[in-house]
């Protein structure tokens, strides 16, 4: 590792995510449709955390599976993975996902249990081994876990979803002050800052948080750091599925820091791995390992 933060905990939401593939278009009220393929894969906070601990980082997961069927297939995929979890016992439903996926969109209809406080958790944990902390920031608990991490002097990154009310909150803007990494794609910084131009969402998001990173799809990636702007371009593939894009990206990003690599091989890294996600269906599916990003590194023509 190219810095001393080894360790990673991620806190959100998990889903059993179901992917139907290949509509051309959603089905009207009372119609059946068929779709060209199918899938399912954990899904929500599962994403980015399995997509750590492809790339080799020791991950930890606070959130929620239920005790049915669903849970248990789930929490085995979890640990298969090598991704250490933590629920509370007394969750009786797992959260279930279906994304449909048509001419190049994605819709999603969900089904969330209520989230619990894993805040007394995540700060034992903590004192125990230090690390990163990955945060959906619309977490009803985020505030709590954010000062956990400030108390303790620990980086937290947050990512952004799209939740028109939450993103033009007071809780966001309160928030963003505990974070040193910020997840968002250009939607979320528009509507989070009030502007149309993403550059200048970019620089005002940057005014609170140091690492703001906004995803641009087809466009590429874009990152202002400690005042510096950076852009890197997408990479070439055939879309499959756009589910968890974007946590695999954050995690391809972020364990780059980690690595110690510069803020372009970051972004650089990040868009590859993204690029392998949305290559496969399920979001998970695709996430790379990190041997296949060093391939990728020691295989990429040399810019001039």
């Amino acid at each position: 590792m190219g810095n001393e933060l080894s360790h990673v905990v991620v806190v959100g939401p998990v889903f059993l995510d179901v992917v139907m593939a290949g509509l051309d278009r959603l089905p009207a009220s009372g119609e059946e449709i068929h779709g060209a393929s199918a899938s399912w894969a954990p899904g929500g906070y599962a994403i980015g955390a399995i997509a750590f601990s492809r790339m080799g980082i020791p991950t930890h997961l606070f959130t929620e599976i239920g005790n049915d069927e669903l849970g248990a297939v789930i929490r085995g995929r979890l640990v298969a993975e090598g991704v250490e979890v933590f629920s509370p016992p007394n969750v009786d439903t797992t959260n279930i996902a279906v994304a449909l996926n048509w001419n190049g969109d994605r819709g999603i209809v969900s089904y969330t249990q209520p989230f619990h406080d894993a805040s007394e958790e995540v700060s034992q944990f903590l004192d125990e081994t230090p690390g990163l902390v990955v945060l959906s920031a619309r977490h009803p608990h985020a505030r709590k876990i954010c000062e956990v991490a400030h108390r303790k002097s620990l980086p937290v990154a947050l990512t952004l979803s799209w939740h028109p009310e939450f993103l033009v909150s007071r809780a966001l803007q309160q928030l963003l002050p505990f974070a040193q990494h910020l997840f968002c794609n250009v939607p979320e910084a528009l509507l989070a800052t009030g502007q149309t131009d993403f550059r200048r969402a970019l620089a005002i998001l940057s005014e609170s948080v140091d690492d703001v990173v906004v995803t641009r799809g087809a466009e590429g990636s874009v990152a202002l750091v400690s005042g510096q702007f950076y852009e890197e371009p997408a990479m070439a593939i055939l879309m499959v599925d756009a589910t968890g894009a974007g946590d695999v990206f954050a995690a391809g990003y972020l364990t780059a820091k980690l690595r110690g690599f510069p803020v372009d091989q970051q972004l650089r890294i990040g868009n590859w791995a993204a690029a392998q996600a949305i290559g496969e269906l399920g979001g998970s599916t695709g996430a790379p390992r990190w041997e296949q990003v060093e391939y990728f590194l020691e295989s990429e023509v040399p810019r001039r």
